[in-house]
């Protein structure tokens, strides 16, 4: 049986181009767009297609793999990991959808480097008529939408039944008539460019229309790429590494400044100490390890059982998605726990927006807030499967 399943050439890729998007992650959070420079990294080092087939030109990174890759990014620039998360989402519902046809757009993703973005919610409606199709809608949080060559967007497709039909139409980014909206000023992810689309009556072509339904699953789907239905691993990775990062600098800071331990009069005052040696402050930093790894640990181990038994074709355990499901929302909340737990120890000095805390502090956060981790639906969805209720 397989048991191996880390490719550690995509990860090593991660690694090679962490201490550039690091050091640029000030800057393209004040820009609120990551730089060029960025971007070509991200390219050459087949970032952008982890979640694209070997036969087209991918990597075909498979879950535990790309949970280390967005950790890592996650810790260098949370941004860059969530475009880049966004991306082969977006890539893998592409392949999902549409199979073999889908080749001219992957193709382009691994040989140019053209980015897919992707409005996920059906904001939007095709009309048909007698001249042939047009596209209306407002979509939100295309992420990475600066530097599209692609949309990828769910809508409503013609029907004729009173029940709405939901799919998917891809449009080049330049489509005359489609209008990016300079929407996204926001708290955290600044640099991830998740802005609006409006489109008004457009005319696509009838191969840009897909309907909601696999064109390819089952044993047709490589291995690495059989995802599992429902569960979102982007943003959990991601501020597993924004925090991890939190904690590193963290210590880094507790070992080399001082704090003082109060006057003893008015005119004597205690000697300064490091705020490493501060028991309160010890205890902290205890509890934020202890919160992240126990979090790290609970995913890392339902990625690889559900890995394990797709690559070794064993039926997935009854209660391997719901799991997963766990596994996840307790990565994202906990992340966002030990980073405001760190708080403590950073004091003030936190809250300046020249330093990397201030940043991570606000990055974590939106592990919970996209609505499909909303941890009160991922709680309601556990207790259903755990007390029996479909």
């Amino acid at each position: 049986m397989q048991t191996d399943f880390l490719d550690n050439n995509v990860l090593d890729q991660a690694i090679s181009i962490s201490d550039g998007l690091a050091e640029r992650a000030y800057e393209a959070d004040q820009v609120k767009k990551l730089s060029q420079e960025t971007v070509d990294d991200v390219i050459k080092t087949g970032m952008l297609s982890m979640s694209t087939p070997k036969i087209f030109g991918g990597s075909e990174a498979n879950l535990l793999t790309r949970y280390e890759v967005f950790k890592q990014l996650g810790s260098a620039c949370a941004a860059t990991s969530w475009c880049i998360g966004n991306h082969n989402m977006a890539c893998a519902r592409l392949y999902s959808l549409m199979g073999e046809k889908a080749s001219h757009y992957l193709k382009d993703v691994s040989s140019n480097g053209s980015v897919i973005s992707q409005g996920v919610v059906p904001s939007g409606q095709v009309v048909k008529s007698s001249s042939g199709y047009t596209l209306s809608g407002h979509w939100q949080f295309l992420s990475f939408s600066l530097y599209a060559k692609w949309m990828l967007l769910c809508t409503k497709l013609p029907t004729e039944s009173d029940t709405p039909k939901i799919g998917y139409v891809i449009v080049p980014a330049d489509l005359p008539g489609l209008e990016l909206q300079d929407t996204w000023h926001t708290m955290s992810l600044k640099a991830s460019m998740s802005n609006d689309l409006l489109v008004q009556d457009v005319p696509i072509d009838e191969n840009w229309i897909m309907e909601n339904k696999p064109a390819i699953s089952g044993d047709d789907v490589p291995f690495a790429l059989r995802n599992p239905a429902g569960f979102s691993l982007g943003p959990a990775a991601t501020v597993l590494g924004v925090a991890e990062a939190a904690i590193e600098e963290t210590i880094q800071v507790a070992n080399s400044t001082n704090v003082s331990t109060g006057g003893l009069s008015n005119t004597v005052a205690a000697d300064p100490i490091k705020r490493s040696e501060k028991i309160g402050n010890q205890f902290v930093m205890a509890d934020s390890v202890i919160e992240l790894e126990s979090a790290k640990a609970f995913l890392n181990q339902e990625l690889y059982n559900y890995t394990f038994e797709v690559y070794n074709g064993l039926p997935l355990a009854e209660d391997r998605l719901i799991k997963l499901q766990m596994a996840g929302n307790l990565a994202r909340e906990n992340a966002q726990s030990a980073v405001e737990r760190l708080f403590k120890i950073r004091g003030a000095n936190g809250l300046y927006e020249t330093k990397s805390f201030e940043r991570y502090y606000r990055d974590v956060r939106i592990g919970t807030l996209p609505s499909p981790s909303n941890p009160d639906m991922i709680r309601e969805r556990i207790g259903r499967f755990m007390f029996g209720i479909k």
